[in-house]
């Protein structure tokens, strides 16, 4: 009995602390639209529009890029919904105390924002989707089949849970004021060094960077939709981008989760 009472306090604390972020996300809805939108219609815009309508990138470049816009949008919008909001509790809100004082474990704590992280992840990749049709559509070379529909799911929520380990890892170590800086030092790397624009064999002609860019678990992502969306284009075998998002995932979330429950501890 005292088992599944724990259990029910559990689940009840864990959704309204679920229901409470997904509520003041929603308040905030058209900007959390913009923020998610504005980088990819930028690139899309330039890159996959303008560039290759005026010459200077081929005609094919769109369906290039195509996987790499859905994977970033939920990379970075994942990484943004759990790592400013945690950040911004535990140093000037301190609202992260209040929830510490639930009677539920700290992991618990940790999971509601990451669920929420990977639900803003979803949604990410979904508002850039109409983007792409409707600047890229008629450039687009782009085959779906129920078979694929049933391996991209799977390939999707590793992403999200990818985006929000790392949201996590990241929202334990900057401080509110390097919020600012997080885009240019951290996010334009992980972007333009992701296979976004180019696939993850082209950069066999530099070797280093190809090796180094293994470290980016935006590279696993966006191979893995290459691999199912527009497999004509060189990629990644699926086994390996698949097995690097899940060791990105246990790796970012095993080091996110010890200096969570360090940081909550000192919060307690």
């Amino acid at each position: 009995m005292k088992a599944n009472n724990s259990k029910n306090t559990t689940l009840i604390a864990f959704g309204t602390m679920v229901k409470r972020d997904l509520v003041i996300q929603l308040r905030d809805k058209w900007e959390f639209v913009f923020r998610v939108a504005m980088l990819p219609f930028i690139l899309i815009l330039t890159y996959g529009y303008t560039l290759p309508r005026i010459g200077l990138l081929p005609e094919t470049f769109p369906t290039q890029m195509f996987s790499g816009m859905i994977g970033m949008s939920m990379l970075i919008t994942g990484i943004h919904g759990t790592a400013v909001p945690f950040t911004m509790d535990f140093n000037n809100l301190r609202e992260i105390e209040d929830r510490l004082l639930a009677p539920v474990s700290v992991n618990i704590v940790a999971l509601a924002k990451m669920l929420v992280g990977i639900i803003e992840s979803f949604i990410g990749g979904l508002i850039v989707l109409p983007i792409s049709l409707i600047f890229m559509g008629s450039s687009l070379n782009i085959s779906i089949s129920a078979e694929k529909v049933l391996m991209l799911i799977p390939v999707l929520i590793l992403i999200s849970i990818a985006s929000a380990c790392l949201g996590l890892l990241v929202g334990t170590i900057i401080k509110p004021m390097q919020i600012a800086a997080m885009f240019p030092g951290f996010l334009m790397p992980v972007v333009f060094l992701g296979a976004i624009f180019f696939s993850w064999s082209d950069l066999a002609a530099v070797p280093i960077i190809q090796k180094l860019v293994l470290i980016n678990p935006l590279v696993y992502a966006n191979e893995a939709l290459r691999a199912i969306l527009t497999p004509e284009i060189g990629y990644m075998p699926v086994v390996f981008s698949v097995l690097g998002l899940v060791a990105s995932i246990v790796i970012m979330g095993y080091f996110a989760a010890r200096r969570f429950t360090r940081m909550a501890t000192g919060a307690n």
